[in-house]
């Protein structure tokens, strides 16, 4: 019985944290106000400079490594998202690139009164995540339940430099940590795989605009081991999510559907507006 309480509330626990995990260093730019109108065209997508061109002749926005055709990496770009059906009831937030290096960038996450960061490298192959949903990784509190993993080890890649119907890629994290419930803690390892697959190019009309999206499936499972209080709990978690990403904007709209504490549930995020200098 024990056991299985210990499998409810770490379910719960990491079903919150995979919904707010889609996340300011000193100094960083004051994100400007989020006044974008809905375009009708991706041309109409704001930016100060024409995308350049990869050598496959897809069009890309950024410098050096950094540089992506569906994921823009501009110091200051903001995205603002609302979320509706997941376990954690509707929420917004607000994603922005506080900063950008010749090898990475930092993701911010604004989640009301929490700021999570979550740093990425720039690799020859494409933007890989180093941690999961936010550093230390992912430290989220529920009521009297709390949940921090790290990473320990970083494999594929989360957005290739270029997409076309088809691809298929795969992004793995090893993830160890510390729950606690109730003051008493225990400790967790396991980790989570990631596995892509371009579906194909629709159109998708969301708060911001209608626009010409690759649609990717995103499938994620995660494997843990609990130890709480002497017992060693095995906990499972998976679910299945399509995202819609569109050349020169990034990721406009995700609808998936999981299951935590023996509950399903079916979630949709809409980009609300978004602001690339």
């Amino acid at each position: 019985m024990e056991s299985k309480i210990i499998r409810t509330m770490f379910s719960l626990l990491v079903t919150i944290v995979f919904a707010t995990a889609c996340s300011l260093p000193a100094n960083s730019p004051t994100p400007e106000p989020q006044t974008t109108e809905p375009p009708t065209s991706q041309a109409t997508a704001p930016a100060t400079e024409a995308p350049i061109t990869s050598d496959g002749g897809m069009p890309v926005t950024g410098e050096g490594l950094c540089a992506n055709a569906y994921y823009p990496v501009r110091q200051g770009a903001t995205w603002s998202y609302k979320s509706a059906g997941s376990s954690a009831g509707e929420y917004s937030f607000t994603d922005t690139i506080s900063a950008v290096r010749e090898d990475g960038f930092t993701l911010s996450t604004q989640f009301g009164d929490l700021t999570r960061t979550q740093e990425w490298a720039c690799q020859a192959e494409g933007l890989v995540a180093l941690q999961f949903g936010g550093a230390p990784a992912a430290n989220l509190s529920a009521q009297n339940m709390e949940l921090n993993l790290e990473v320990t080890n970083v494999s594929g890649v989360t957005f290739p430099n270029e997409i076309s119907a088809g691809d298929q890629w795969q992004h793995n994290l090893d993830l160890e940590g510390k729950m606690t419930i109730a003051g008493q803690e225990g400790t967790a390892t396991g980790n989570s795989q990631t596995s892509f697959t371009a579906v194909g190019e629709e159109s998708v009309t969301v708060p911001a605009g209608t626009f010409n999206a690759m649609k990717i499936q995103v499938d994620t499972t995660m494997n843990m081991n609990v130890s709480y209080q002497g017992l060693a709990v095995p906990v499972a978690f998976s679910m299945t999510y399509n995202y819609w990403f569109v050349q020169g904007v990034g990721w406009v709209k995700a609808a998936g559907s999981g299951s935590a504490a023996g509950a399903a549930f079916n979630e949709t995020i809409e980009l609300q507006s978004y602001s690339i200098p």
